[in-house]
């Protein structure tokens, strides 16, 4: 038997509790902004991972006895934590999902649906106004310290759920499948300023091809759909700052009530 079987086999527990914290923290870095794009390369995610694993290990009550199988303990529990690292991540990625969603809405009414770009950070194809609206998304994250939020909302969230315990899996997927709704809410928050000001343009563009039957009205709605869209979206920016500042405040209310709970 070799010295790192014998270390193993001696500091099982251990071991074990590490792997489950790692895939806790695994699940978090995939699915977090930032971390979980294909912009970051796979060599400092695994780093991020194993940092942030050995930063909280020392914080986390270690896996008690096993009286099962050990791999298929481990298997089934390394799956929880991946789920539940994965839910935490996912509500930060909330806001970035509805971000994207508003700037193809956006891009569509303005005209400029078929200016596309290479999206790094997806893999894809991205929109101009969904590229523009995830930059401003990123940077208000980073000077809010969202990072920290999700980092402390892992930390604290071994006390609301705690290694190899009883956790609401079904739940747990319940709430993700109910909280894509909120990215239809946030692009509807996004674009409804720009949304309704296209829609009084049309209507004003209507009574100005009635009242004035020789005027060619297709000629000339293009070019001024897309200079004002441009304009009321230059205007709308400090808004979206704005509602990127009350989301992520909100995510991170959610996620420091998790530090709430008494340790058990």
């Amino acid at each position: 038997m070799s010295e790192l079987t014998q270390l193993l086999s001696s500091r099982w527990p251990e071991v074990l509790t590490f792997l489950l914290v790692l895939g806790r923290t695994s699940g978090l870095v995939i699915s977090a902004p930032f971390w979980g794009g294909r912009v970051v390369p796979g060599l400092v995610r695994v780093v991020v991972a194993v940092s942030l694993s050995v930063a909280v290990y020392p914080l986390v009550k270690p896996v008690g006895a096993i009286h099962e199988s050990p791999l298929l303990f481990l298997l089934m529990a390394l799956g929880e934590e991946v789920l539940l690292g994965l839910v935490l991540g996912w509500a930060a990625q909330l806001l970035f999902a509805g971000i994207r969603l508003a700037g193809q809405e956006l891009e569509i009414k303005i005209g400029l649906g078929l200016a596309q770009l290479i999206d790094p950070q997806e893999g894809g194809h991205t929109t101009i106004v969904s590229a523009l609206f995830e930059i401003i998304a990123t940077l208000v994250f980073f000077s809010l310290n969202g990072h920290h939020l999700l980092i402390r909302a892992l930390a604290s969230s071994y006390s609301l759920f705690p290694l190899a315990g009883e956790k609401p899996v079904l739940s747990l997927v319940e709430g993700i499948v109910a909280s894509a709704g909120g990215i239809f809410t946030i692009a509807l928050r996004v674009s409804a300023p720009v949304v309704v000001g296209l829609l009084l343009s049309d209507i004003v563009l209507g009574f100005v091809s009635r009242a004035i039957p020789q005027l060619t009205i297709f000629l000339v709605a293009m070019p001024l759909q897309l200079a004002f869209g441009v304009l009321l979206l230059l205007l709308s920016l400090p808004a979206l700052v704005w509602l990127c500042v009350n989301q992520l405040s909100a995510i991170g209310y959610q996620l420091s009530a998790v530090s709430l709970v008494p340790n058990s």
